[in-house]
């Protein structure tokens, strides 16, 4: 069971349910959360026909037992032969299914469709499998037929796992590899045990930055207590089931993530703060200068002017500083509320590029546009505001005598219309390795506005957070005028 389909690239899931109203649930719920594509079939034929083509493409499976062609769990049996990490999902509780045969099977994990909440446990667990290649764990254990037992059921669900059958061994291992999320430590083991070498790791590692999980067949709740009080996260009592042990992982690398995640958080915090403190006081130290200046002595009247002229731009650089800092802020914290209308998008287009003509002009670009006729409900501010961003973006990076290309036409997000409005230019793009950073506050990246325009880094933060409070979305693409495209992606109607 240890070699199952690896298919992170492909981010398609394989989801098996007769019951229509159910399986588009958790479709949708799928690809809201994960972003991950969900293929749907009602009964093992389709099923079979599906995996004889394209096996490899699915990361994760959720198999109904009882099909309108396979009563009997054939369809689970079909996933688990093509390799395919498989998450039962039954309504069956009469008794013919039994839990020990089917960890027996090798599914990675099983919900009742009777548990409250079970749709979102079998989306988080899609997620965490779709995301377990990517995690180390350490089995340590002295028993060989116990640690190789541990290691099939977490390589199941696609984790990474080291083994070591001593302390020693696995003071090397974790040295070797200090990027291990979880250590699953056994007690009582020849030489070190458990509560020593969770000592000895816990001089290197915090637990915010290290999991550990006790094991033991002996001790009860005093050894639960003590290997705690050692600096293990949790304790597990031997016997226990595959489901209780698959579980208890799962949520300690959860907990470890969402540490990272917060760290990380924090960093970009503390960034913000710094780089919009640094930007505030550019312009305002300008406006503090040029007051003090004129307070203090007695100016030609063309000096003076100049001084407010720059009192003036540099207030207008301040308040549009801190109304994007403002807007960021509202649409990332979900306050903001979209006033819906029902707007001509391709009229509302032709406006804002008319107001950028002197622009556009005075660089000498050739601006070409294809329009399709759309209709759509939008914010009529918030949407111009995210026309702006894009339209004077491609601007400051579109050389002199350079080329845009703005199109807009019809399309769908899952099977609901959609509208799709692309800027292209001819500048310099954005170098591959800096893609990611696109979306961050404050980037910088290695191009340049052509005419040193002024940057706050914030027009593209605001673009996508506007889209993405539309429900839609905003990418980058390599464009064919040999410089960027920027892909806004909108469901013509928020309503349904």
């Amino acid at each position: 069971m240890d070699g199952f389909n690896l298919a992170m690239n492909s981010k398609k899931v394989l989801l098996v349910e007769d019951t229509r109203s159910l399986a588009l649930a958790l479709k949708h719920m799928i690809e809201e959360t994960h972003r991950l594509q969900v293929d749907v079939f009602g009964d093992l034929s389709s099923t079979e026909i599906s995996l004889n083509k394209k096996a490899e493409d699915y990361c994760v499976a959720i198999v109904d037992y009882d099909l309108p062609d396979a009563h009997h769990g054939e369809a689970v049996d079909v996933v688990i032969k093509n390799k395919i990490p498989c998450i039962l999902f039954t309504g069956m509780n009469d008794g013919s299914i039994q839990e020990e045969d089917l960890w027996e099977k090798g599914i990675a994990d099983y919900a009742h469709k009777s548990m409250d909440h079970s749709l979102e446990y079998v989306a988080w667990m899609v997620g965490r499998i779709n995301n377990n290649a990517l995690v180390d764990v350490l089995v340590v254990d002295d028993s060989s037929v116990a640690r190789n037992s541990m290691a099939r059921l977490l390589k199941i669900q696609q984790l990474n796992v080291f083994k070591a059958g001593s302390g020693e061994e696995a003071l090397d291992i974790i040295r070797d590899n200090p990027q291990i999320k979880v250590v699953i430590i056994d007690c009582y083991m020849e030489g070190m045990d458990g509560m020593k070498l969770t000592s000895k790791i816990r001089e290197s590692h915090k637990k915010n930055e290290m999991e550990i999980i006790g094991v033991s067949s002996q001790g009860g709740q005093k050894l639960s207590t003590r290997f705690i009080k050692s600096g293990a996260n949790d304790f597990l009592l031997k016997p226990f089931t595959p489901g209780e042990f698959l579980c208890r992982v799962n949520h300690s690398i959860d907990n470890i993530e969402m540490y990272s995640e917060l760290k990380k958080l924090n960093h970009l915090k503390n960034q913000f703060i710094g780089t919009a403190a640094h930007d505030i006081r550019g312009p305002l130290g300008a406006i503090q200068t040029s007051a003090s200046y004129m307070l203090t002595r007695d100016l030609p009247e063309k000096k003076a002017e100049k001084l407010l002229q720059l009192i003036n731009r540099s207030s207008k650089e301040l308040i549009e500083l801190l109304n994007n800092l403002l807007d960021v802020s509202a649409i990332e914290s979900g306050s903001v509320e979209l006033n819906l209308i029902e707007a001509d998008v391709t009229e509302i287009l032709n406006e804002r590029v008319e107001l950028y003509t002197t622009s556009i002009d005075a660089k000498e670009i050739k601006l070409q546009s294809e329009f399709e006729p759309v209709n759509a409900s939008i914010d009529l501010i918030k949407f111009k505001q995210l026309l702006d961003n894009l339209l004077s973006n491609a601007i400051k990076f579109v050389p002199k005598k350079g080329r845009i290309f703005l199109k807009l036409y019809q399309s769908d997000i899952n099977a609901k219309k959609a509208f799709v409005f692309e800027v292209h230019d001819s500048g310099s793009g954005v170098e591959e390795e800096e893609i990611k950073l696109l979306f961050n506050p404050f980037t910088t990246l290695s191009s340049r506005s052509t005419t040193s325009e002024k940057q706050t880094g914030l027009g593209l933060v605001i673009a996508r957070k506007v889209c993405k409070a539309h429900n839609g979305s905003l990418i980058y693409q390599h464009s064919e005028l040999g410089g960027a495209c920027f892909k806004v992606k909108i469901p013509v109607s928020q309503f349904n």
